[in-house]
């Protein structure tokens, strides 16, 4: 294979990946769209369902109310999940902020305790 050859295989793979990457978002746009308009909708229904309720005092008209405010949580929910999926996808090297905790444990009992706290 010539250098030229080589070259415009990374051109082409390049290429592919722009385009990999330009269909990537359009997908994660659309389905951040789509999450926001049944979150408009369940909402809508869900404010209608409350109304209707607390109008008839019907269990089955209270059931629906709640069901519909579950969907609607669930609906929030995989909108979390879309954000935190798109994020990783977008840093894969894990650049996003990471929380390290630095735990020390130590076995003394309480008499040592005790001479260190003096000592202050």
């Amino acid at each position: 294979m010539s250098e030229d050859d080589i070259q415009q295989e990374v051109a082409n793979v390049e290429d592919q990946m722009k385009k990999v990457l330009i269909n990537r978002n359009d997908d994660y746009d659309y389905a951040r769209e789509v999450l926001y308009a049944a979150s408009e909708r369940l909402q809508d229904i869900l404010d209608s369902a409350v109304q209707l309720a607390q109008e008839s005092e019907h269990p089955r008209a209270i059931e629906v109310a709640t069901n519909t405010a579950t969907a609607l949580s669930d609906v929030a929910g995989r909108m979390m999940d879309h954000h935190i999926k798109t994020e990783k996808l977008q840093n894969p090297k894990g650049e996003s902020k990471a929380v390290t905790n630095n735990n020390l444990n130590i076995r003394m009992n309480t008499k040592d305790l005790l001479e260190l706290l003096n000592q202050e």
